[in-house]
């Protein structure tokens, strides 16, 4: 069975963090610079400056904030997203990470029965909506979140 503990222990033996694909270093640092820039003031539009520089992607902040401030409300575990300075994937990126990959592969069902057993079901909800937008917008930019045998091993994560 995989629980939330077994698969954290898979993603840490295998180093994903080195391993990420462009489009999965992009989601998880926006993540952690939203979080960051809650702490610091600062604004997080400049971070998206550079990815509409580098990847011709539109300002992505607002929907990058609602999805952290959803997992913030949604869930009792502490520290799922990381700081801007670790080395490894928190279980709240991976799970991004792991929805991002179902919606741009039309696995809606999946998507959805993943972030309801991961989120309290009002944070589930509204997070599953934005990051189908999200999905759909990483996609047209050719921002792919590639497959890994992780994001299709998930079963009942609670």
């Amino acid at each position: 069975m995989n629980t939330r503990r077994n698969i954290g222990a898979e993603i840490s033996k295998t180093g994903i963090l080195l391993d990420l694909d462009t489009s999965e270093l992009m989601v998880i640092w926006s993540l952690r610079h939203s979080v960051n820039c809650a702490i610091t003031g600062e604004n997080p539009k400049d971070l998206f400056k550079l990815c509409f520089e580098q990847h011709q992607l539109p300002d992505i902040s607002a929907l990058i904030d609602e999805v952290v401030y959803g997992i913030g409300e949604g869930t009792d575990d502490k520290g799922p997203i990381g700081s801007e300075l670790c080395d490894h994937v928190h279980y709240g990126e991976f799970k991004v990470l792991e929805l991002l990959y179902m919606l741009q592969n039309d696995k809606y069902s999946e998507a959805q029965t993943s972030v309801m057993f991961w989120l309290k079901p009002d944070q589930g909800r509204s997070v599953y909506k934005i990051l189908n937008a999200f999905a759909a917008i990483l996609e047209r930019v050719n921002l792919i979140i590639p497959p890994r045998k992780q994001y299709n091993s998930n079963r009942h994560v609670h």
